[in-house]
Parts: structure tokens; C-alpha cells; sequence
């Protein structure tokens, strides 16, 4: 089945222009409507985040990636298609979450394939952190996942020991899974897929009211 894409002339930015906007984000105003929001950090090429976007046409998508090289990628390959529920941040993602993103109004954040920050000196730039997850609680509604893959073995047994260390967010059966039709989530998971490398996932989920 062939794909639709835009005329160029119809092509609209979808990159967020923070300087225009006010902290934290009014995101009904943003999207439009109050759809279920989900933030994909470290978007790469943004494979994910258009098929999950295309699947999900009533949720709204807030892509993060801190390089413009890539989000550039990201942006061409959504924004040439008729996908409207989504929205670009090129940053820092920390900063972007505890200043622009209301607390309680995440449904799922997305996390695959971060930056392994390989050297052990390097290990405290790592975003699997006791802070992060703190501040991942506060941006999720009650029953919010948190869904994380890697292939990175030391990475995978880091963000082991900082989940099992935290006592917010439960364990959930719930596992990062690609879009209906898709090999993989990301460019680097479908590759790594056929080269038969191991790939660790988790989920994790905010209480709800009911606990």
C-alpha cells in the first residue's frame, strides 16, 4: 500500500517554539485538544515516534532529541506525511520535562536505545538516574508507564539497580513493543535485531489512585 506525503507547500513545522510559548506547556493549546500525551526521549531518525503516531492518531506525541542532525531526520520523515498529533523538542530532556511539562500529564514515556555513555567516568551523563526517575513520577498520571529498551548490558544492569532501588514507579508486565507492522523500535533496534543481538526491555507504572 503506497504512502500519502505532502505537497511541499503544505508542510507544517512541528517543532516546538519555545520562546513563543509559556512554562509549562498548556498542552490542549498546543495539540489542539486533550488527548493522552506520550514523550518518546532520544528520537533518533523518529521511526517510533511516526508509527506510533500513526497508530495512535488520538494521542498526542512530544518528541525530544538533543541532536539537531537527527531531529532534522525525525522532522523530515513526519512532517512530509499527514501526521498531526505530533511535536518536536531539540534539547536537553531533563530541563525540557521539570520546566515546560505539566506534572501528571504524561501517559507513557518512552526511552529506547539512550546513550550507554560507555566510559565509567561518563557514567554520571547517563539519564537513568535517582533524580530522573523522581521527576519522571511527577510527570506521569496516576497508572503512567515508564518503558525502556537497550542493548547496552552494563546500561541494561545500571538501570536495573536504579529501578529496583526506587520504590515510586511498580514493576508491570507492560513491555516496550514497535508499532503494528514495524521490525523493530527504532532504526538501531531493527538492525541490531538481524545482527542477533540481545535486547533488554522494561516497563515500569506509576500507582493509580486505587494503588
Amino acid at each position: 500500500m503506497s504512502e500519502t506525503f505532502l505537497p511541499i507547500e503544505d508542510r507544517v513545522s512541528r517543532e516546538l517554539d519555545l520562546d513563543q510559548l509559556q512554562k509549562p506547556l498548556d498542552l490542549e493549546s498546543v495539540f489542539g485538544n486533550s488527548h493522552p500525551l506520550e514523550i518518546e526521549i532520544g528520537i533518533g531518525k523518529g521511526l517510533y515516534l511516526m508509527g506510533a503516531a500513526q497508530h495512535l492518531p488520538n494521542h498526542n506525541f512530544i518528541g525530544i532529541e538533543i541532536s539537531r542532525k537527527y531531529l532534522r531526520m525525525a522532522r523530515e520523515r513526519i512532517e512530509k506525511r499527514p501526521i498531526e498529533n505530533v511535536r518536536f523538542f531539540c534539547g536537553e530532556a531533563h530541563t525540557f520535562l521539570e520546566e515546560w511539562i505539566p506534572d501528571e500529564s504524561c501517559w507513557v514515556l518512552h526511552i529506547y536505545y539512550p546513550d550507554p555513555w560507555y566510559k565509567k567516568r561518563h557514567h554520571k551523563r547517563r539519564l537513568i538516574q535517582k533524580a530522573f526517575l523522581e521527576l519522571v513520577y511527577r510527570k506521569l498520571i496516576p497508572g503512567g508507564y515508564l518503558l525502556i529498551a537497550t542493548d547496552h548490558a552494563g546500561y541494561w544492569e545500571w538501570i536495573q539497580e536504579h529501578l529496583e532501588n526506587q520504590t515510586l514507579l511498580l514493576k508491570d508486565k507492560r513491555l516496550p513493543q514497535p508499532p503494528p507492522g514495524f521490525e523493530g523500535l527504532t532504526n538501531y533496534e531493527i538492525k541490531y535485531k538481524r545482527e542477533g543481538r540481545d535486547i533488554f526491555r522494561t516497563g515500569y507504572r506509576k500507582p493509580d489512585v486505587s494503588g
